[in-house]
């Protein structure tokens, strides 16, 4: 693959024929290439997609890892169109229309975004942003590092901090999905052995 051009926009379809199988993303016309994510990380993503997969078992919702191309096709009357593709850590989607061409067009209902040192200002900030502006039902921020997790649910166009759960607070829930609670100290459990 050759680099991404820094200084110019792309579009979605220009971005789509660049990316093939890499792993990048799309805000707004600049690509963002990613990193590969430390075994913190990835062990904490595998942990958080069992116990989702496992609570959503036997519903129509279906969970994916961080491969799936995430497509908000946002307009801008002042800017034009201003597409943003994501690839969350997690996400789940119960509206199975949404999924065509190999990827998610529109908000996933939940999404989980573990944060790495390289990631966290994006994951906290821009794509927070958003997943806001597209309607993401539920947003977890995993801090992998002060193991702990915050929960913020959509209200009226916006997030709303809902809960913060550590070891001590002993177990996560979901709001948009009341069958999903799970241990805090087991996601984190590999961390301290």
């Amino acid at each position: 693959m050759s680099q991404p051009d820094e200084q110019r926009r792309y579009t979605l379809g220009e971005f789509f024929s660049l990316a093939g199988d890499e792993r990048m993303e799309l805000y707004e016309g600049t690509i963002v290439l990613m990193s590969p994510a430390p075994y913190e990380h990835e062990g904490v993503v595998a942990n958080l997609i069992a116990e989702f997969r496992m609570a959503l078992k036997g519903t129509p919702c279906l969970v994916f890892g961080s491969n799936l191309q995430v497509v908000f096709l946002f307009e801008d009357e002042q800017k034009g169109k201003r597409n943003v593709t994501v690839l969350p850590d997690l996400s789940i989607i119960c509206d199975r229309t949404k999924l065509r061409q190999g990827r998610c067009y529109g908000a996933p209902d939940l999404v989980v975004e573990v944060l790495s040192p390289s990631t966290a200002r994006n994951d906290r900030l821009l794509k927070r942003h958003y997943y806001e502006k597209a309607g993401v039902r539920e947003y977890w921020l995993v801090d992998y590092q002060h193991q702990a997790m915050e929960k913020y649910v959509w209200q009226s166009g916006t997030f709303q901090l809902e809960d913060v759960y550590d070891a001590a607070n002993g177990v996560a829930a979901s709001t948009v999905f009341p069958e999903v609670r799970f241990s805090v100290k087991e996601i984190f459990a590999f961390l301290s052995s």
